[in-house]
């Protein structure tokens, strides 16, 4: 079945013309009435990571989240607000990104995803016992609303990504160490959340986005796009096409493919791909290229492949949420001074993802360095 991604052009976030960008990219793929009827109690997904404030561009902008709660009222819908951020609460998170000043204008409830239970028609292909939030499972509708960022695991974070928030906090840990270093396992993991879940409208945030040392520390960048489609997995190929990268490149793509999932046309809508392609854009660095070495090969050239996490001491501000955050407890304050085992590091980064300071960056193994960070 042939999907539609809709491209909408939209410079900033004036409310307005947001608004105007949201109902059009919705207008383009059938219209809300085609996601959302009357009376169907519907959850809005935003990118609440970390809590930065709306113009760092780490999560989703407050104008993107009020517009589409007055599109989803006007169809008749009963919305409410829901994830569960990196480290701290959902409360405090959307305080200071904005979206609990949203929230208490429009009256529309917020709602921390803190029940993990395994879905009654059970897990993803691969991994059976995902645990998703009550919450999420119970929503007659979802709408999955993402950052357009990039990501120092994933390469970028866009729709399907973004649902890996459906896990409750502490759980999202136990499912990086089941990933452990294998890129490829936590794309898999990422897709089978993708294949449970399936949201029925995915709206990318993209007015402004990230490049750089996401997805919490890059640079914000104005594509002045907002992307709209039934089927997350579609909308990230487009955005592919408009870095100019092969769709295989992110691998929550590549996952797909191989067990036969997104590959029929995808139908873009609004703006033409080649009119609004995104150019100079700065890639992260990601902890190891994907080039399915052979095992006793890889084992052997790991450290000149593999890219680590380093903390710039001056910077650091000792809050040691890093520390608090780390899945394999790879991370240890002696004296004033943190440091990394990196025989028990797993190279998830989420020591990066929340550091408030930007202190963390990563180091790329010298292979790295000579083939460069685009793959």
């Amino acid at each position: 079945m042939k999907s539609s991604v809709s491209i909408v052009k939209c410079q900033n976030y004036d409310e307005d013309k947001v608004l105007s960008g949201l109902r059009r990219s919705i207008d383009l793929i059938g219209g809300i009435q085609t996601f959302v009827k009357k009376g169907r109690h519907v959850l809005l997904k935003p990118n609440l990571l970390y809590g930065k404030s709306p113009e760092k561009a780490v999560t989703t902008h407050p104008a993107i989240v009020k517009g589409v709660i007055k599109i989803v009222r006007e169809a008749g819908g009963v919305p409410f607000i829901g994830d569960s951020p990196s480290i701290g609460s959902l409360m405090k998170t959307a305080e200071k990104a904005g979206i609990k000043a949203v929230a208490d204008e429009m009256k529309c409830p917020l709602v921390e995803f803190n029940r993990p239970v395994l879905p009654p028609k059970g897990g993803g292909r691969i991994f059976k016992q995902l645990e998703i939030d009550q919450v999420v499972l119970e929503a007659d509708v979802i709408i999955n609303l993402p950052k357009f960022k990039t990501h120092s695991l994933t390469l970028l974070t866009l729709g399907v990504k973004n649902l890996f928030g459906c896990i409750p906090g502490p759980r999202k840990a136990l499912w990086h160490l089941k990933a452990g270093e294998d890129r490829k396992t936590f794309a898999q993991i990422l897709v089978d959340i993708y294949q449970v879940i399936q949201p029925s409208l995915t709206i990318l945030d993209g007015v402004v986005g990230m490049d750089g040392n996401g997805p919490n520390s890059g640079q914000p960048i104005p594509p002045g796009l907002i992307l709209a489609s039934g089927d997350p997995l579609s909308l990230d190929q487009i955005v592919c096409d408009l870095l100019g990268i092969s769709r295989k490149s992110l691998l929550t793509n590549r996952v797909a493919f191989e067990q036969g999932m997104g590959k029929d046309k995808i139908d873009v809508v609004g703006e033409r791909i080649e009119d609004v392609k995104i150019s100079n854009f700065q890639f992260p660095t990601l902890s190891r290229p994907d080039w399915n070495l052979p095992g006793v090969l890889r084992k052997a050239i790991k450290n000149a492949l593999t890219s680590k996490p380093v903390i710039d001491e001056e910077v650091c501000k000792a809050c040691d949420r890093c520390a608090e955050i780390c899945p394999p407890k790879a991370l240890a304050r002696r004296g004033k001074n943190l440091f990394f085992d990196y025989r028990q590091c797993i190279c998830c980064f989420c020591c990066l993802e929340v550091c408030p300071e930007g202190a963390i960056s990563i180091k790329p193994g010298w292979a790295l360095k000579i083939v460069g960070r685009r793959q």
